[in-house]
């Protein structure tokens, strides 16, 4: 018997194994669109948290009222329930991720330098794209932040 020689793959299998292969990405797309966005509304979610306790703790450091909004790209606090892609602590302007947006119940949240919040409120951070659901940080009278999920109806 002759052994048979294997110099490699033939043209034909070779189309249908990348054929195979687009196949299966195209399928996986989607998902990856809404993980990447799902991704993007937590990193805006966790900056703005971060925001909000530097915030807090220079207020109390520095024993003089702090202030965090959302605001324009040139650092103006926008109205309650605004939609807007930057927010402001202090004098400080700091962009959210790209195709999310913030909504807050007041605006802008002030806190004493005795550790507590002048105003509660919630800030909702949404996806314009509506690919990723919403997340909600409520702010208490005592100062104190903590994430919460929030309804679609909030981001309209």
């Amino acid at each position: 018997m002759r052994k048979r020689m294997n110099r490699g793959v033939t043209l034909l299998e070779l189309c249908f194994g990348l054929a195979l292969v687009a196949v299966v990405a195209g399928l996986a797309a989607p998902g990856f669109r809404s993980s990447l966005r799902a991704a993007a509304v937590r990193a805006g979610t966790y900056e703005l948290l971060t925001g909000l306790h530097q915030t807090r703790a220079t207020s109390i450091v520095e024993s003089r009222p702090g202030t965090l909004c959302p605001s324009d790209a040139d650092g103006n606090c926008l109205p309650a329930a605004t939609p807007a892609g930057f927010w402001r602590a202090s004098l400080d302007v700091h962009p959210l991720p790209g195709g999310i947006v913030v909504r807050a119940s007041r605006s802008p949240l002030h806190f004493w330098p005795d550790a507590l919040s002048a105003s509660t409120g919630t800030l909702t951070i949404c996806d314009v794209r509506g690919l990723a659901p919403p997340r909600a940080i409520v702010i208490s009278q005592t100062g104190r932040a903590r994430i919460a999920s929030a309804v679609e109806s909030a981001c309209r």
